[in-house]
Protein backbone atom coordinates (compact mmCIF):
# COMPACT_ATOMS: atom_id res chain seq x y z
CA UNK A 1 0.00 0.00 0.00
CA UNK A 2 2.61 2.44 0.86
CA UNK A 3 4.82 1.49 -2.34
CA UNK A 4 1.46 2.14 -4.37
CA UNK A 5 0.85 5.57 -2.34
CA UNK A 6 4.81 6.66 -2.86
CA UNK A 7 4.99 5.66 -6.91
CA UNK A 8 1.00 7.54 -7.11
CA UNK A 9 3.23 10.50 -5.50
CA UNK A 10 5.61 10.50 -7.72
CA UNK A 11 3.38 10.43 -10.95
CA UNK A 12 1.42 13.23 -9.67
CA UNK A 13 4.66 15.54 -8.65
CA UNK A 14 6.18 14.52 -12.54
CA UNK A 15 2.61 15.30 -13.96
CA UNK A 16 3.38 18.75 -12.24
CA UNK A 17 6.23 19.64 -13.31
CA UNK A 18 4.71 18.74 -17.12
CA UNK A 19 1.89 20.99 -16.47
CA UNK A 20 4.29 23.69 -15.06
CA UNK A 21 6.62 23.16 -18.27
CA UNK A 22 3.71 23.41 -21.00
CA UNK A 23 2.30 26.49 -19.14
CA UNK A 24 6.01 28.14 -19.70
CA UNK A 25 5.54 27.09 -23.62
CA UNK A 26 2.47 28.77 -23.57
CA UNK A 27 3.21 31.73 -21.83
CA UNK A 28 6.11 32.44 -24.07
CA UNK A 29 3.62 31.39 -27.17
CA UNK A 30 0.98 33.96 -25.57
CA UNK A 31 3.66 36.81 -25.50
CA UNK A 32 4.59 36.39 -29.16
CA UNK A 33 0.92 36.35 -29.87
CA UNK A 34 0.55 39.40 -27.70
CA UNK A 35 2.96 41.15 -29.68
CA UNK A 36 1.46 40.80 -33.23
CA UNK A 37 -2.16 41.57 -31.57
CA UNK A 38 -0.79 44.88 -29.78
CA UNK A 39 0.90 46.09 -32.88
CA UNK A 40 -2.29 45.06 -34.95
CA UNK A 41 -4.43 46.60 -32.93
CA UNK A 42 -2.32 50.22 -32.97
CA UNK A 43 -2.74 50.14 -36.63
CA UNK A 44 -6.38 49.24 -36.20
CA UNK A 45 -5.76 45.90 -38.03
CA UNK A 46 -9.27 43.54 -38.17
CA UNK A 47 -8.41 40.75 -35.75
CA UNK A 48 -10.89 37.79 -36.17
CA UNK A 49 -9.44 35.50 -33.38
CA UNK A 50 -6.36 35.20 -30.72
CA UNK A 51 -6.58 31.82 -29.58
CA UNK A 52 -3.79 29.72 -27.39
CA UNK A 53 -3.40 26.22 -28.71
CA UNK A 54 -4.32 24.20 -31.47
CA UNK A 55 -7.37 21.99 -32.72
CA UNK A 56 -10.95 21.75 -31.47
CA UNK A 57 -12.20 24.88 -29.55
CA UNK A 58 -12.58 24.08 -25.91
CA UNK A 59 -13.31 27.85 -24.90
CA UNK A 60 -14.26 30.59 -27.05
CA UNK A 61 -15.46 34.09 -26.31
CA UNK A 62 -16.40 37.01 -28.84
CA UNK A 63 -16.01 40.50 -28.24
CA UNK A 64 -19.47 41.62 -29.51
CA UNK A 65 -17.92 45.37 -30.47
CA UNK A 66 -14.66 44.33 -31.92
CA UNK A 67 -16.33 40.79 -33.48
CA UNK A 68 -12.78 39.34 -31.96
CA UNK A 69 -12.74 35.44 -30.72
CA UNK A 70 -10.54 34.83 -28.14
CA UNK A 71 -10.46 31.22 -27.51
CA UNK A 72 -8.97 27.95 -25.90
CA UNK A 73 -8.23 25.37 -27.86
CA UNK A 74 -7.57 21.30 -27.39
CA UNK A 75 -3.72 20.99 -28.32
CA UNK A 76 -1.85 23.49 -26.09
CA UNK A 77 1.05 23.64 -28.00
CA UNK A 78 0.55 27.11 -29.36
CA UNK A 79 -1.17 29.57 -30.70
CA UNK A 80 -2.13 32.41 -32.84
CA UNK A 81 -3.43 35.70 -33.38
CA UNK A 82 -5.67 35.38 -37.01
CA UNK A 83 -5.82 38.56 -39.17
CA UNK A 84 -8.52 39.22 -41.66
CA UNK A 85 -7.20 38.22 -45.27
CA UNK A 86 -3.80 37.52 -44.13
CA UNK A 87 -3.66 34.96 -47.09
CA UNK A 88 -6.16 36.30 -49.52
CA UNK A 89 -6.79 39.35 -51.57
CA UNK A 90 -7.70 42.61 -49.40
CA UNK A 91 -11.13 43.09 -49.77
CA UNK A 92 -11.64 45.05 -47.01
CA UNK A 93 -10.11 48.16 -45.76
CA UNK A 94 -9.14 46.31 -42.26
CA UNK A 95 -7.39 43.70 -43.89
CA UNK A 96 -4.09 42.59 -43.10
CA UNK A 97 -3.27 42.59 -47.09
CA UNK A 98 -4.74 46.05 -47.34
CA UNK A 99 -2.54 47.86 -45.14
CA UNK A 100 0.65 49.61 -46.02
CA UNK A 101 3.76 47.38 -46.20
CA UNK A 102 5.70 49.05 -43.41
CA UNK A 103 2.50 48.66 -41.27
CA UNK A 104 2.66 44.82 -42.01
CA UNK A 105 6.39 44.16 -41.16
CA UNK A 106 6.08 45.94 -38.03
CA UNK A 107 3.01 43.67 -36.87
CA UNK A 108 5.15 40.65 -38.00
CA UNK A 109 8.19 41.47 -36.19
CA UNK A 110 6.40 42.43 -32.99
CA UNK A 111 5.87 38.72 -31.83
CA UNK A 112 9.28 38.55 -32.39
CA UNK A 113 10.05 41.61 -30.56
CA UNK A 114 7.53 40.91 -27.70
CA UNK A 115 9.53 37.67 -27.22
CA UNK A 116 12.98 39.41 -26.81
CA UNK A 117 11.92 42.15 -24.50
CA UNK A 118 9.81 39.44 -22.14
CA UNK A 119 13.49 37.42 -22.69
CA UNK A 120 15.68 40.62 -21.21
CA UNK A 121 12.71 41.05 -18.06
CA UNK A 122 13.38 37.45 -17.46
CA UNK A 123 17.19 37.08 -17.86
CA UNK A 124 17.85 40.48 -15.54
CA UNK A 125 15.64 39.14 -12.95
CA UNK A 126 17.62 36.00 -12.92
CA UNK A 127 20.74 37.98 -12.86
CA UNK A 128 19.59 40.27 -10.08
CA UNK A 129 18.18 37.86 -7.66
CA UNK A 130 20.44 34.94 -8.38
CA UNK A 131 23.58 35.71 -10.38
CA UNK A 132 26.00 34.78 -12.72
CA UNK A 133 28.93 32.49 -13.07
CA UNK A 134 32.27 33.65 -12.38
CA UNK A 135 35.23 31.46 -13.00
CA UNK A 136 37.38 30.13 -10.18
CA UNK A 137 41.14 29.13 -10.10
CA UNK A 138 41.95 25.90 -9.52
CA UNK A 139 45.25 25.66 -9.44
CA UNK A 140 48.40 27.71 -10.31
CA UNK A 141 51.88 27.12 -11.66
CA UNK A 142 55.20 28.89 -11.70
CA UNK A 143 56.89 30.23 -15.41
CA UNK A 144 59.54 29.13 -17.05
CA UNK A 145 60.81 32.45 -16.88
CA UNK A 146 61.53 33.05 -13.28
CA UNK A 147 61.61 36.90 -14.11
CA UNK A 148 57.38 36.65 -14.42
CA UNK A 149 55.98 36.01 -10.73
CA UNK A 150 52.80 33.77 -10.42
CA UNK A 151 50.49 35.83 -8.79
CA UNK A 152 47.26 34.14 -9.10
CA UNK A 153 46.37 31.76 -5.75
CA UNK A 154 44.26 28.67 -5.86
CA UNK A 155 40.33 29.93 -4.79
CA UNK A 156 40.71 33.01 -6.59
CA UNK A 157 37.43 34.22 -8.00
CA UNK A 158 38.04 36.03 -11.75
CA UNK A 159 35.89 39.04 -11.66
CA UNK A 160 37.25 41.49 -13.98
CA UNK A 161 39.84 41.76 -16.89
CA UNK A 162 41.21 44.67 -18.08
CA UNK A 163 38.17 46.64 -15.81
CA UNK A 164 35.77 44.32 -17.48
CA UNK A 165 33.21 41.61 -16.11
CA UNK A 166 34.72 38.23 -16.76
CA UNK A 167 31.08 36.82 -17.05
CA UNK A 168 31.67 33.03 -18.06
CA UNK A 169 28.20 31.67 -17.76
CA UNK A 170 28.37 30.47 -21.56
CA UNK A 171 32.07 30.82 -22.30
CA UNK A 172 32.66 33.05 -24.55
CA UNK A 173 32.96 36.55 -23.24
CA UNK A 174 35.87 35.24 -20.79
CA UNK A 175 37.99 33.52 -23.33
CA UNK A 176 37.64 36.64 -25.88
CA UNK A 177 38.81 38.57 -23.25
CA UNK A 178 42.29 37.10 -22.59
CA UNK A 179 42.98 36.51 -26.22
CA UNK A 180 45.62 38.79 -27.93
CA UNK A 181 47.33 40.88 -24.80
CA UNK A 182 50.13 39.83 -22.95
CA UNK A 183 49.81 41.55 -20.50
CA UNK A 184 46.66 42.49 -18.11
CA UNK A 185 44.54 43.43 -15.18
CA UNK A 186 42.63 41.45 -13.70
CA UNK A 187 40.90 41.78 -10.17
CA UNK A 188 40.17 38.81 -8.48
CA UNK A 189 38.33 38.25 -4.75
CA UNK A 190 40.49 36.57 -2.44
CA UNK A 191 39.22 35.92 0.92
CA UNK A 192 36.82 38.32 0.29
CA UNK A 193 38.90 41.31 -0.54
CA UNK A 194 39.03 42.37 -4.65
CA UNK A 195 42.13 42.62 -5.17
CA UNK A 196 44.07 43.77 -8.60
CA UNK A 197 46.81 41.78 -10.11
CA UNK A 198 49.01 43.01 -13.04
CA UNK A 199 49.84 40.01 -14.70
CA UNK A 200 51.92 38.99 -17.73
CA UNK A 201 51.83 35.71 -19.60
CA UNK A 202 54.69 33.29 -20.09
CA UNK A 203 55.18 29.35 -21.09
CA UNK A 204 54.59 27.10 -18.15
CA UNK A 205 55.16 23.84 -17.76
CA UNK A 206 52.81 20.92 -16.19
CA UNK A 207 51.23 17.62 -16.53
CA UNK A 208 48.05 16.83 -18.54
CA UNK A 209 45.69 13.86 -18.21
CA UNK A 210 44.69 12.19 -21.39
CA UNK A 211 41.43 10.58 -22.36
CA UNK A 212 43.23 6.79 -22.25
CA UNK A 213 44.36 7.80 -18.72
CA UNK A 214 47.89 7.78 -19.47
CA UNK A 215 49.93 11.42 -17.92
CA UNK A 216 52.35 13.75 -20.17
CA UNK A 217 54.33 16.83 -19.76
CA UNK A 218 52.99 19.68 -22.06
CA UNK A 219 53.89 23.39 -22.00
CA UNK A 220 52.22 26.00 -22.81
CA UNK A 221 51.34 30.00 -23.13
CA UNK A 222 49.17 31.72 -21.30
CA UNK A 223 48.46 33.14 -17.19
CA UNK A 224 49.70 29.88 -16.02
CA UNK A 225 46.35 29.01 -14.18
CA UNK A 226 44.22 25.99 -14.15
CA UNK A 227 40.05 26.65 -14.85
CA UNK A 228 39.09 23.31 -15.71
CA UNK A 229 37.60 22.32 -12.20
CA UNK A 230 34.29 21.90 -10.84
CA UNK A 231 34.04 25.08 -8.64
CA UNK A 232 32.76 28.26 -9.44
CA UNK A 233 31.30 31.23 -7.64
CA UNK A 234 27.45 33.23 -8.44
CA UNK A 235 27.08 36.71 -7.76
CA UNK A 236 24.44 38.72 -8.03
CA UNK A 237 24.43 41.60 -10.37
CA UNK A 238 23.12 44.95 -9.63
CA UNK A 239 19.86 46.12 -11.54
CA UNK A 240 21.34 48.06 -14.65
CA UNK A 241 24.66 45.67 -14.83
CA UNK A 242 22.05 42.99 -15.23
CA UNK A 243 19.90 44.68 -17.67
CA UNK A 244 22.92 45.23 -19.81
CA UNK A 245 24.31 41.86 -19.37
CA UNK A 246 20.97 40.51 -20.56
CA UNK A 247 21.27 42.24 -24.02
CA UNK A 248 24.83 40.37 -24.09
CA UNK A 249 23.78 37.29 -22.94
CA UNK A 250 20.72 37.18 -25.26
CA UNK A 251 23.11 37.54 -28.22
CA UNK A 252 25.18 34.54 -27.42
CA UNK A 253 22.54 32.34 -27.12
CA UNK A 254 21.92 33.30 -30.58
CA UNK A 255 25.65 32.86 -31.58
CA UNK A 256 25.59 28.88 -29.95
CA UNK A 257 22.33 28.41 -31.55
CA UNK A 258 23.86 29.94 -34.76
CA UNK A 259 26.79 27.52 -34.48
CA UNK A 260 24.53 24.56 -33.12
CA UNK A 261 22.80 24.55 -36.81
CA UNK A 262 25.94 24.76 -38.38
CA UNK A 263 27.72 22.06 -37.07
CA UNK A 264 24.67 19.76 -37.53
CA UNK A 265 25.08 20.50 -41.18
CA UNK A 266 28.40 20.42 -41.24
CA UNK A 267 28.72 17.05 -39.41
CA UNK A 268 30.33 18.25 -36.43
CA UNK A 269 27.34 17.00 -33.92
CA UNK A 270 24.32 14.35 -34.48
CA UNK A 271 20.72 15.77 -34.93
CA UNK A 272 19.64 13.77 -31.88
CA UNK A 273 21.89 15.35 -29.84
CA UNK A 274 21.76 18.86 -30.39
CA UNK A 275 18.30 19.58 -31.93
CA UNK A 276 15.05 18.84 -30.64
CA UNK A 277 10.94 20.22 -31.27
CA UNK A 278 8.08 21.22 -28.85
CA UNK A 279 8.34 18.02 -26.71
CA UNK A 280 12.07 18.45 -26.00
CA UNK A 281 11.82 21.98 -25.42
CA UNK A 282 9.05 20.50 -22.75
CA UNK A 283 11.09 17.82 -21.46
CA UNK A 284 14.22 20.43 -20.65
CA UNK A 285 11.76 22.73 -19.01
CA UNK A 286 9.88 19.75 -16.88
CA UNK A 287 13.66 20.00 -15.54
CA UNK A 288 13.81 22.92 -14.66
CA UNK A 289 10.75 23.24 -13.15
CA UNK A 290 11.89 20.83 -10.58
CA UNK A 291 14.97 22.99 -9.37
CA UNK A 292 12.79 25.85 -8.39
CA UNK A 293 11.72 29.52 -9.27
CA UNK A 294 15.02 31.09 -10.65
CA UNK A 295 15.60 27.80 -13.04
CA UNK A 296 12.34 28.53 -14.35
CA UNK A 297 12.83 32.35 -15.08
CA UNK A 298 16.49 31.47 -16.71
CA UNK A 299 14.01 28.87 -18.91
CA UNK A 300 11.83 31.53 -19.93
CA UNK A 301 14.65 33.77 -20.73
CA UNK A 302 16.54 31.78 -22.74
CA UNK A 303 13.95 30.13 -24.69
CA UNK A 304 11.92 33.37 -25.18
CA UNK A 305 15.61 34.25 -26.95
CA UNK A 306 15.38 31.27 -28.67
CA UNK A 307 11.96 31.58 -29.70
CA UNK A 308 12.40 35.07 -30.94
CA UNK A 309 15.37 33.54 -33.16
CA UNK A 310 13.38 30.90 -35.22
CA UNK A 311 10.63 33.09 -35.30
CA UNK A 312 13.28 35.70 -37.55
CA UNK A 313 14.41 32.92 -39.72
CA UNK A 314 12.89 33.22 -43.39
CA UNK A 315 11.38 29.80 -43.39
CA UNK A 316 7.84 29.33 -45.03
CA UNK A 317 5.49 29.98 -42.39
CA UNK A 318 7.24 32.05 -39.92
CA UNK A 319 7.32 35.80 -39.61
CA UNK A 320 10.57 35.85 -41.02
CA UNK A 321 9.47 34.31 -44.40
CA UNK A 322 6.06 36.64 -43.94
CA UNK A 323 8.41 39.62 -43.80
CA UNK A 324 10.22 38.52 -46.58
CA UNK A 325 7.21 38.25 -48.94
CA UNK A 326 5.98 42.04 -47.46
CA UNK A 327 9.75 43.30 -48.43
CA UNK A 328 9.58 42.11 -51.96
CA UNK A 329 5.91 43.49 -52.50
CA UNK A 330 7.68 47.10 -51.08
CA UNK A 331 10.52 46.84 -53.69
CA UNK A 332 8.83 45.92 -56.21
CA UNK A 333 5.51 47.90 -55.84
CA UNK A 334 3.32 44.44 -56.53
CA UNK A 335 3.14 41.77 -54.27
CA UNK A 336 3.98 37.92 -55.02
CA UNK A 337 0.72 36.17 -55.88
CA UNK A 338 -1.43 35.59 -52.71
CA UNK A 339 -2.43 32.03 -53.27
CA UNK A 340 1.25 31.16 -54.59
CA UNK A 341 2.43 33.04 -51.12
CA UNK A 342 -0.47 31.16 -49.14
CA UNK A 343 0.36 27.48 -50.69
CA UNK A 344 4.14 28.41 -49.66
CA UNK A 345 3.13 28.96 -46.10
CA UNK A 346 0.93 26.24 -45.82
CA UNK A 347 3.09 23.46 -46.91
CA UNK A 348 6.14 25.49 -44.96
CA UNK A 349 3.57 25.04 -42.06
CA UNK A 350 3.12 21.44 -42.29
CA UNK A 351 6.92 20.99 -43.08
CA UNK A 352 7.42 22.62 -39.87
CA UNK A 353 4.72 20.40 -38.03
CA UNK A 354 7.16 17.37 -39.54
CA UNK A 355 10.79 18.61 -38.41
CA UNK A 356 10.04 18.89 -35.05
CA UNK A 357 8.39 15.64 -34.89
CA UNK A 358 11.04 13.52 -36.65
CA UNK A 359 13.62 16.24 -33.85
CA UNK A 360 11.69 14.76 -31.06
CA UNK A 361 11.64 11.25 -32.04
CA UNK A 362 15.86 11.91 -33.33
CA UNK A 363 16.13 13.21 -29.58
CA UNK A 364 14.47 10.91 -27.51
CA UNK A 365 15.54 7.98 -29.69
CA UNK A 366 19.01 9.21 -28.33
Amino acid sequence: MSLLAVSFAQIMQKAGYLLGALACLLFMVLIHELGHYTAGKIFKFKINEFSVGFGPKIISKTNKKSGEVFSVRAFPLGGFCAFAGEDEVAQNEGDFNAKPPWQRIIVLASGVLFNYIFAIIFLSIFFMGYGEVFRVVDKSYDFKDTAIVQQFQSGDVIVEIDGKKAYASLGNNFTSMLAGKDQLVVTVEREGQLVDLNVTKGMVDRTETAEDGSVKDASYYGLGIDLSGTEVSLKKLGFFESIGHSFVFAKDIIVVSLKTIGSVFTGGAKVGETLGGTFTAISVLAMLTQSGFFAIIYGLGVFSVSLAFMNILPLPALDGSRIVFTLIELVRGKPVNRKVEGIIHTVGLLLLFALTILLDILHFAG
